[in-house]
Parts: C-alpha cells; structure tokens; sequence
C-alpha cells in the first residue's frame, strides 16, 4: 500500500478516473472536480491537494482532493481506515489546516477520527446530505410559465439570487465571486429559469461527468415558493442533460429540508447515498497555570 501525491490535475485524472467512474454518480461531485482541474479551471490561488492511496494489487483504496479554501473530499472503500491514515499522515507532514472533510458518511467519520487526534481539532456537523440519482423524468403538471436559458441582460439579478441561494443553503461555505460564475453559466446555457410573464425561479447545471450531472442553484425567492416552479425548472432541467445524452442526473439535498428532498422525489430522484460534511475548529487553549 502506498500514497501518491500529485502536482498535474491531469496526471492524478488519468490515474483515478477509472475507479470514479465504477460508481460515477455516488463519485460525481470528486469527479467533477477532478474534470474541471484536468481542464485548467482554477478554484483559487493555492495548489489543490491530489493524492489516491493504491493497493498492492493496483487497486484505489482512497482517493482525496482538496480545492483550497475547500474542504477535503474524499472517496474510500469501506473500512480501510489504513488506507485513510497515511492521507491524515500526509497531511499533517505538510502542516495542513484543514476546514473540514466531505465524504459518504462512513468515510467522513472514520477520516475524523483521525484527524481530530493527529491535528487536535473540534469536529462539528455542519451538513447531512443526501445525494440523489434521476434517470427519468417525471415533470409535475398544471404549473405556470415555461423553462428557457438565463440572458444576459438577466444577469445582475439571477446573481442576486445565486447571492442569497449561498446564504440561505451553504453560509459558511467559503463565496466564489458570484456575478462571474452566474455569467460563465449564461454563457455556457447551463443556467435554466421558468417564466411566468416574468423570472420566477432558477437552477443550473454544473460538473459534468462522461455519463451524468449535476443539477445546483435552485432556488426560487420567498414570495413566489409554494407554485411549483423550482420543481418544474428542475424537471425541465434534468430532461434537457438526459436529451443531451446523458444516462442520469444528481443533485445533493440537506436532510433538514424535507421539502425540498420531497419535490426532488416526486419529479423523478431518487436516493443514492448519504453523505456528511463536517467541520473543524482550532483546539481549545489549554487554560494557564495558576500562578
């Protein structure tokens, strides 16, 4: 068993795509990623951290990427907590501060086990997730407007509404710059909204894998929830990537949201796996002596 590291996205693609792609949608967000680097996208200033833990027999046991200021993400086989030690190892050798860790959830938790006592740090929960699969379309009925691709004359609001979407789903997530992420997807037709005799709601599309993608940015403001129109944008979103040739399609849900993990089930997804994101923090300072 031995770790491997890696400076060149593409290098560490070739190296771990074929084990993503065994379970492409349960791996569909680190694949992505890993997609996005090969291709020159940049998540910030600093380097990712590419490294895949490999068997005697040539297996992948785990396979972990980091998009500073990011967490880690991670991809294991069960049980190999082994496997996930000479990561925290590697880690802890290049004194690494890490925020938190995002992985199926017995991956995330056996991870932590082992950082909390390598690293010192508090671990909290910051999101259970559901990741969802959809490979049929079931579009709801009698909703009002229809689907079209974001413009760019829609810009300036559909970034106030990525804005708040990240506020209200993910605050503590480290804020990509909005507007150029909202125009890169206009540019790109990955960013569908509904309108009825006016924008009503959005969502987008984002991290293709060879077979699949994912569906993100749903979101409908406060007072027009309640019609139907996330559901339907999502609906219409999910058959266009599906006629574009694409076998499936995912998305992550925060289980302490039913509404939005039933909307997503009547139009079509279904479970998948569950995944946890946790968060860490500074140890606490040892109190002083008295003097």
């Amino acid at each position: 068993m031995r770790l491997r590291t890696f400076t060149a996205a593409a290098v560490f693609l070739d190296a771990v795509e074929p084990t993503l792609l065994v379970r492409e949608a349960e791996n569909s967000l680190l694949l992505g990623i890993a997609l996005r680097l090969a291709d020159g996208h940049s998540y910030g200033a600093e380097a990712p951290f590419l490294a895949c833990v490999e068997d005697d027999d040539g297996r992948l046991s785990v396979i972990a990427l980091r998009t500073p200021p990011h967490h880690l993400a991670l991809c294991a086989d069960e049980g190999r907590v082994d496997a996930l030690a000479l990561v925290a190892d590697c880690l802890v050798d290049a004194d690494a501060t890490l925020p938190g860790v995002h992985g199926r959830v017995d991956v995330a938790d056996a991870f932590v086990a082992l950082w909390q006592e390598e690293a010192g740090v508090i671990p909290s929960i910051g999101m259970e997730q559901r990741l969802y699969r959809l490979t049929e379309v079931a579009r709801p009925a009698n909703v009002r407007g229809g689907a079209r691709w974001g413009t760019r004359e829609e810009a300036s609001l559909l970034t106030a509404w990525a804005d708040a979407f990240i506020d209200e789903a993910v605050p503590n997530d480290p804020k990509p710059d909005v507007r150029v992420m909202i125009e890169r997807a206009i540019e790109g037709q990955a960013l569908l909204v509904w309108d009825d005799k006016g924008v009503v709601s959005m969502c987008a599309r984002s991290r293709p894998t060879p077979h699949g993608a994912s569906i993100n940015l749903v979101y409908t403001p406060l007072a027009l929830r309640g019609r139907g129109y996330a559901s339907a944008c999502v609906a219409d979103l999910s058959q266009r990537i599906l006629d574009s040739g694409k076998t499936f399609c995912s998305l992550f849900t925060d289980l302490a949201n039913p509404t939005s993990n039933a909307i997503y089930q009547r139009i079509g997804y279904r479970p998948l796996v569950d995944f946890r994101e946790i968060r860490f923090s500074p140890p606490r300072p040892k109190p002083r002596a008295a003097a």
